[in-house]
């Protein structure tokens, strides 16, 4: 979704039969996002914000290419590809994380 706004998580609120009347809070931490929502709601309950509240996330990766030397991913533009830092954005964070883990010496277990 372009910016990923908002507008996604309003539309699964009244969706799922949520009126108007009750708040939505959104965050963009792309993968994360859906661990940023739940630690949100726990941190206002924990601060007596509010009683409940629903933490969730949204998955957008599979709407592209992830193929890593795929350069028809629609919506690059393909200078991105011509910086080594700019390119290092794009990798997708299926690999990142596998890269992360070889680094640091994370495994499985």
């Amino acid at each position: 979704q372009p910016g990923a706004g908002p507008r996604v998580f309003r539309i699964a609120q009244f969706v799922a039969g949520i009126p108007e009347t009750v708040p939505l809070s959104s965050s963009n931490r792309q993968c994360s996002s859906g661990l940023q929502a739940v630690m949100n709601v726990a941190n206002s309950i924990k601060a007596g914000v509010c009683d409940m509240g629903i933490g969730a996330g949204v998955e957008s990766m599979s709407k592209r290419s992830m193929a890593p030397n795929d350069r028809n991913r629609g919506d690059i533009n393909p200078d991105n590809y011509k910086v080594k830092n700019a390119r290092d954005c794009l990798i997708p964070m299926g690999i990142t994380s596998e890269n992360v883990a070889e680094r640091f010496g994370v495994t499985r277990e």
